[in-house]
């Protein structure tokens, strides 16, 4: 198995991993970076002259830094390869990918250096072969990928990949915690022991320092007072996931009595993610399952509309106090940008940022600048506008849709993959997310990969060759093997036991079952302070 990691590796964006596996390329995912300032939008596809071409594509999820560049992938790919993913994958990219188009009256592009069509969105679509959950589908001879539900946004997945001897499982984005839309991810039994996990790391150094609950009531509570006393909010939202959060947070406040009713506008690409999110009823929770079975409508109310198209931002700014929920999260374009330029100049109203904000974005700086206590000789630069003094309030509100610290250490507990890459995050969070599970988890191999790095994944044959003998002897074995092929350690338990048994037989049994003779002979392997990794002693 090898592994080459065209972007997405030591960053978050541009996710794209080459996997060739029994003798097939296997490209998972096709992302793009977010934000100004990048050397290229693009994961490393100019390398395929090296890797070769793909032999098929798959997709953990539609959002933009996973899909972003299928467009370009196309224009290199054989007619012949097919793009798989669930079905409301396809759909959202779709909606995504037509958004950032151009169209022959100007398009809008998620990066000003890519270019393209209606028509290259459209060969994109085409190419896509829809999955189901759960079902494992052929890529090649020998070679199956089955589509987990991943808990990130609607249609998101890990994907196990199952090879003639060897077999990964790839995260993308996930959410171990319910949201009011999606049900958080669960881990099949049969997904344990894989080769490989390729883990996202985004909040991997941080726990969620509240929980959603909490974040959820405190941003009604806070959007119900600015509107309470006649002044408005914007809710900047991605399309695609966090606006169907903070929409449902608002509803369910106003249906509950805790928020008295208010007027909330919804405007821009999250109108047609709506639609998509109510097309899968069945993939929903269980509350938005119960009103599509009443025939109620999921995120609209009286209270809560949709701004028809066409509709200009001071239209519906001259309206009463009133809250507008919009796209782009990140205040790149779009509605939310609209917005903004007329609200930032009232200190009464109020922009409440709810997602991540890549650095080089309108967002990003905006935060910035309140973290800095809002020093007043800065003016914000919003896309194609004129700088503005900003003096709203701007705060920030935690709903997160990826798993944090402690829940992504969960996952490698019920994984426990041989090897594990941590991937989608900065420097801080993958070390310390690389520390806290080698401290946890000794036998697992945790590595740091870099854009354009290649790493392959070898099985051992194992020693043993059938023969059954003491724990003394098979150490004295094991040491021999490490001495002759100069093998310096520190070794894992599982390292150790894969050197005698051979990879195909690791089991959790097996690595208990190292553990225990390493515990009765000494003579052979010192281990660390920790006791959980073991080097070749010098002498015997």
């Amino acid at each position: 198995m090898k592994l080459t990691f065209f972007g997405g590796a030591d960053e978050v964006g541009a996710s794209s991993t080459l996997l060739k596996i029994d003798g097939y390329r296997i490209l998972v995912d096709a992302g793009i970076r977010m934000g100004t300032g990048q050397d290229s939008p693009l994961p490393g596809f100019s390398e395929f002259h090296k890797t070769g071409i793909p032999d098929a594509v798959l997709l953990t999820h539609a959002h933009t830094d996973h899909t972003g560049g299928l467009p370009e992938l196309h224009k290199m790919l054989p007619m012949d390869v097919k793009i798989h993913c669930t079905p409301p994958t396809k759909e959202i990219t779709k909606v995504l990918l037509e958004d950032s188009a151009v169209r022959g009256n100007g398009g809008r592009q998620a990066s000003e250096s890519l270019q393209y069509t209606q028509d290259d969105v459209d060969a994109v679509l085409n190419r896509m072969e829809l999955v189901s959950w759960l079902k494992p589908v052929q890529i090649g001879e020998g070679v199956t990928a089955t589509w987990i539900p991943a808990g990130h946004i609607l249609g998101a997945a890990m994907i196990h990949i199952q090879g003639k001897r060897e077999s990964i499982v790839i995260t993308g984005d996930v959410s171990a915690t319910a949201q009011l839309t999606v049900p958080g991810v669960e881990v099949p039994t049969w997904c344990k022991y894989p080769d490989v996990l390729v883990m996202e790391s985004t909040y991997g150094n941080r726990s969620h320092e509240v929980s959603r609950k909490q974040e959820a009531e405190r941003l009604a509570e806070d959007v119900a007072k600015v509107v309470a006393e006649g002044d408005k909010v914007l809710i900047p939202a991605f399309a695609v996931g966090r606006s169907q959060e903070v929409i449902l947070v608002l509803k369910q406040a106003m249906e509950r009595g805790e928020i008295p009713e208010i007027p909330v506008y919804v405007d821009g690409m999250v109108r047609d993610v709506n639609a998509i999110y109510a097309k899968f009823p069945d993939e929903l929770q269980r509350p938005l399952r119960r009103k599509w079975e009443k025939d109620e409508d999921l995120f609209y109310s009286d209270a809560i509309k949709a701004v028809p198209r066409g509709t200009k931002p001071e239209s519906v700014l001259a309206e009463a106090p009133c809250c507008i929920v919009a796209s782009s999260g990140m205040l790149i374009g779009g509605r939310s940008s609209c917005y903004a330029k007329h609200l930032v100049s009232d200190l009464n109203n109020l922009i409440a940022i709810t997602g991540h904000q890549a650095v080089g974005t309108p967002g990003r700086a905006l935060w910035d600048w309140v973290e800095k206590n809002r020093p007043s000789d800065w003016m914000w630069q919003l896309k194609d506008q004129e700088p503005v003094d900003v003096k709203c309030q701007v705060k920030k509100y935690s709903l997160s849709a990826h798993a944090d610290k402690g829940e992504l250490i969960d996952l490698v507990r019920k994984v426990r993959p041989r090897k594990l890459f941590l991937v989608h995050g900065n420097t801080g969070a993958r070390k310390g997310l690389k520390e806290s599970i080698e401290k946890e988890f000794p036998d697992v191999n945790v590595i740091l990969p870099e854009n354009g790095e290649v790493h392959r994944i070898k099985n051992r044959r194992g020693i043993a060759e059938g023969r059954q003998w003491s724990n003394d002897r098979i150490l004295s074995e094991v040491f021999a093997f490490v001495r002759k092929m100069e093998l310096k350690g520190p070794f894992r338990v599982r390292e150790l036991a894969e050197i005698w048994f051979g990879t195909e037989a690791i089991t959790e049994v097996v690595v208990r079952f190292f553990e225990w003779c390493l515990s009765l002979e000494s003579r052979f392997f010192e281990p660390d302070r920790s006791g959980k990794l073991f080097s070749p002693r010098q002498s015997i």
